[in-house]
């Protein structure tokens, strides 16, 4: 029985003293980004890059992913059940549990991707949305999906906030399987910025629902905080971890405590806002970094792969022509022994991991919600493990990874 109290599922690994790989969050956004002005109109020039990657021909520049979430709730009217897994971010599913009638949580594939013959089974007249996550940057089943949304009259929408731009699946890209795509230009996500995010989508109605909704003004106060805490939570955290105010942070960390900040209450009102200058800003400089980033990542994870291919304890994310992975994250998964001490042994070895939060339907506000069965989710879930895989990492430090892996006793 999934219980997640369990000390072992529900506590972070503790983080090493002194880092000898980048962290698991690796910002791609540099200093030099907050002035560099790369367009006379940045955020038509934005507009007209994301456009291109994701092969669309509608953008609508956001504070952040989940806004474009609400405004297909509220403006385009995806207001009963929509069908989710249930391994996703814990503010857009609140997102969406108070603007819709409800939700629906689907299993995932062994690759931690929603599962289409799951949602098959889900399936009412209450609902009307797919909600297909790229999940770590692996591709769903979007062939499925389509064509599953496409017989049963529901909207299929790509949660591409882990799927870098210009992927393709059966010569289309990726973002422009669904309906609508959201995509987000966080410090953890692809581009590795400062916040801010959109809403894509070839379709003209719902174009024409989203476009007329009046935003609320960039969040500058929201954009400075953002750049600070970044900073020093990505880029100094390896310096501000081995001084003494640090150690108090190095503990093994309570997942509970960031699930209970989100309430259902918390956007019971909400107000999606305009992208602030700054943001577009950086997200265009980052976007022409981001085919080196994908490519560096791409090509670190496949050098561990072969490095571990013989050793049964763990399960190794792969990517194929029709199921690519971008390696936003690296999810290994432990089959042998509890992955948190293989946690421990990596920090003592100078190497940060970590994992996502329990599944929504063990979590406060969705565990009466209507599901599948989720075996799969949960176990996947508990044997999950997210190492560093950014595009700073070298040869030698992959080969450290791997030695450190495969010196692990269950």
């Amino acid at each position: 029985m999934f219980d997640i109290h369990d000390s072992s599922l529900r506590l972070q690994p503790a983080k090493p003293s002194h880092y000898l790989l980048s962290p698991v969050v690796q910002p791609q956004w540099r200093l030099s980004d907050l002035w560099h002005r790369s367009a006379t109109d940045e955020l038509e020039a934005l507009r007209q890059r994301l456009c291109e990657s994701y092969g669309v021909r509608h953008c609508l520049l956001l504070d952040r992913a989940r806004s474009g979430l609400y405004l297909l709730c509220r403006a385009f009217g995806l207001n009963r059940e929509w069908i989710l897994t249930s391994v996703m971010h814990r503010p857009s599913a609140v997102v969406l549990s108070n603007h819709s009638s409800g939700l629906a949580f689907a299993d995932i594939n062994e690759d931690m991707t929603i599962d289409p013959v799951s949602v098959e089974r889900l399936l009412t007249p209450r609902s009307c949305a797919i909600l297909a996550t790229h999940t770590y940057g692996k591709a769903a089943d979007v062939i499925a999906l389509r064509a599953l949304a496409d017989k049963h009259g529901l909207v299929l929408i790509e949660n591409a906030v882990h799927m870098a731009g210009k992927y393709q699946v059966h010569g289309q890209t990726l973002g422009s399987w669904g309906d609508a795509a959201i995509v987000s230009f966080n410090v953890d996500k692809p581009l590795g910025g400062i916040l801010g995010g959109a809403l894509l989508t070839n379709r003209d109605d719902i174009w024409q629902a989203v476009s007329t909704q009046q935003l609320g003004p960039p969040n500058t106060k929201e954009m400075r905080e953002r750049i600070r805490t970044t900073f020093t939570a990505y880029r100094l955290k390896p310096l501000i971890l081995r001084l003494p105010a640090g150690r108090e942070h190095r503990a093994a960390a309570d997942g509970l405590t960031e699930i209970e900040s989100f309430g259902l209450s918390t956007y019971q009102r909400y107000t999606p806002r305009q992208i602030h200058p700054t943001q577009a800003r950086v997200a265009l400089s980052c976007m022409d970094r981001e085919k080196h980033s994908v490519e560096q990542r791409t090509d670190n994870a496949e050098k561990l792969n072969r490095q571990l291919a013989q050793d049964d304890r763990y399960g190794l994310p792969q990517s194929t022509p029709d199921r690519p992975h971008t390696f936003t994250y690296y999810p290994l998964l432990v089959r042998k022994g509890l992955r948190l001490e293989l946690g421990q042994h990596l920090a003592d070895a100078g190497i940060e991991s970590k994992w996502r939060l329990a599944p929504l339907h063990t979590q406060e506000g969705f565990t009466e919600a209507r599901r599948d069965d989720l075996t799969r989710s949960e176990t996947l879930w508990g044997q999950h493990l997210l190492l560093p895989m950014g595009p700073s990492i070298t040869q030698s430090q992959i080969d450290y990874l791997a030695n450190t892996l495969l010196r692990w006793k269950v």
